[in-house]
This record gives structure tokens, C-alpha cells and sequence, in this order.
């Protein structure tokens, strides 16, 4: 009796080790083909720029205004992660290939909440822990359904709230913001803009 008892325990043990040693398939598994993110913009100076990664910390990038991009620059190819799980996925994940010297690392896109703020930075963190759930319309535009008007019954607020700001979270930048609410940003260096996805 203990003899099987105790060969059941082994036998727990090991599979919880097994377990432990098999890391799960990601979620959103599917990536898209790479990508550019550009700006459409009243404002002259922004329209038609392009979106690309830059230092914010240590394996931390925001995404910082850039001039066009006219060739294969693969250091700002970005993707689209849905999953396999879903048969129509409505949303899924920004993602980014952090180049480092003996690997790549996997990124995606979260918010990074100032508290005493209603900007609010999208930064690329390694993995997909906390990641902001976005989608593309029809036309390549990229939106999220973070926002939520609760003003009314509850809808969700897919109107675009994306702006070019001056920003300091490690160094100072001009990169892509969103602003919480209804109300103007209260960065005064904030300028509305539309993302969209070009395909590489």
C-alpha cells in the first residue's frame, strides 16, 4: 500500500517537473508578415513620418518619431500577433524584435500609466506579460479598444486618441502617446496624429 502510494508521488513529481521543463505555447502564435507603422497628420511636419523603436531603459523602447523610410529596415519591422485559438480574432498584440548580441527578443506593446497624467506612453517590454490588446481596420489603421467611454452605457470607445508628444521616461523624445478620456492632452507639446500599418 505505502509502496504504491509513494510510487504515485514519484510518479506526480515527475510529471510536475516534465511540466516545468516544457514551457506553454504563447497564446497569440500567429504573426503576421513585418510591417512599418507611419503618421497621417494635419500637421505637415508629421504627416507621413514613421514610427520607430528607440532606448527608453534597459530592454524598454517607446516608439519615436522618425523621417521616411525608404529601404528594407528591418529594425523597425513590426508584427501583428493574433491566435490560433480564435477562429475570428477582433485584437491581438503589437509586437517588436529586440536585436541582442546571442538572440532575439520578443516584445510587445503595453501602456505605461502616469498617474498624474492623462498621456499615456506605449512602451515595448520583453514577452507579452501586461500587453495592450490593439487591432487594424480595414484600412491599416491602428486602434485599440483600451479606451472606455463610461460617460455613456458602457461602449467601446474605438475612436483613434493616438498623439505625437514630448516625452521624458529615460531619455527625451518626441514619440507616439495616447490620451485617456475626453479631454485635451495635458502634454501642451501634444499633436493629434492617425497610425497606420505599411506593410514592408
Amino acid at each position: 500500500m505505502l509502496k504504491s502510494i509513494f510510487a504515485g508521488l514519484l510518479a506526480f513529481a515527475a510529471s510536475q517537473v516534465a511540466a516545468q521543463e516544457e514551457p506553454a505555447a504563447p497564446y497569440y502564435d500567429i504573426q503576421s508578415p513585418p510591417f512599418y507603422l507611419t503618421l497621417k497628420s494635419s500637421n505637415a511636419s508629421l504627416d507621413g513620418m514613421y514610427l520607430t523603436p528607440c532606448h527608453e531603459g534597459a530592454a524598454i523602447e517607446s516608439l519615436c518619431l522618425s523621417g521616411p523610410i525608404t529601404t528594407n529596415y528591418t529594425y523597425a519591422h513590426f508584427f501583428y500577433n493574433t491566435s490560433s485559438s480564435e477562429e475570428s480574432p477582433t485584437s491581438g498584440l503589437l509586437t517588436w524584435i529586440l536585436p541582442a548580441v546571442d538572440l532575439n527578443v520578443p516584445s510587445s506593446l503595453r501602456f505605461d500609466n502616469n498617474n498624474a497624467s492623462n498621456v499615456v506612453m506605449p512602451l515595448f517590454y520583453p514577452g507579452d506579460k501586461d500587453a495592450a490588446l490593439v487591432y487594424f481596420t480595414a484600412e491599416n489603421e491602428l486602434r485599440t479598444n483600451w479606451n472606455q467611454d463610461n460617460t455613456l452605457a458602457l461602449p467601446i470607445d474605438s475612436q483613434q486618441h493616438w498623439f505625437i508628444c514630448t516625452t521624458r521616461f529615460g531619455y527625451l523624445y518626441q514619440t507616439l502617446n495616447w490620451v485617456l478620456g475626453t479631454e485635451s492632452p495635458q502634454n501642451p507639446t501634444c499633436q493629434s496624429v492617425t497610425v497606420y500599418r505599411k506593410w514592408a
